[in-house]
């Protein structure tokens, strides 16, 4: 099961704690902690495993269902949703967020497409003589192709239903 004590104490105070349940659900999807199927703590559990009042983890399941990721089944509780996609789906938005956050503050400091492109092919290189693998130039151009395509498009599992980041 999830070992949510461990995100008791590291909520921000930059996004409503139901959004930071979200995201950590999301992450914990992406991560291969919680796998398509697997049982959620119930509502009163997540809370007293997080120290939270039960109508802020309410809320936050309530997003998750709305966009997909868990469902309730009366009388035994909440399920992570049972298509294998939905991690191919949360690990994509996740990639969106990030790139999309990374790109917005490379042009807030002032380097262009080009430049931003010559960044991370040094960071990757680097990376790859470190010895964290090698990739290649056409991954860095993926990356930069997703990050627009987020800001095109938006994320759902990392958003809250009233469209504002988590």
């Amino acid at each position: 099961m999830l070992q949510m004590e461990r995100w008791q104490n590291s909520f921000d105070g930059q996004s409503p704690i139901y959004r930071q349940i979200v995201s950590r659900f999301a992450r914990s999807v992406a991560r291969g902690e919680l796998t398509p199927g697997d049982r959620v703590p119930s509502i009163r559990d997540a809370a007293v495993a997080l120290k939270v009042n039960t109508n802020t983890v309410q809320r936050a399941y309530q997003e998750m269902e709305r966009s997909q990721m868990i469902f309730s089944q009366r009388g035994t509780g909440y399920f992570l949703m049972r298509d294998e996609e939905i991690v191919h789906r949360i690990r994509a938005e996740m990639v969106r967020e990030c790139t999309g956050r990374f790109l917005e503050e490379m042009r807030t400091l002032g380097f262009g497409d080009a430049q931003i492109l010559d960044t991370l092919r040094e960071a990757v290189g680097a990376a790859g003589t470190a010895g964290m693998g090698d990739v290649s130039a056409d991954a860095v151009t993926e990356l930069a192709d997703a990050s627009r395509e987020a800001a095109r498009d938006g994320a759902v599992f990392l958003r809250g239903s009233e469209g504002e980041g988590i």
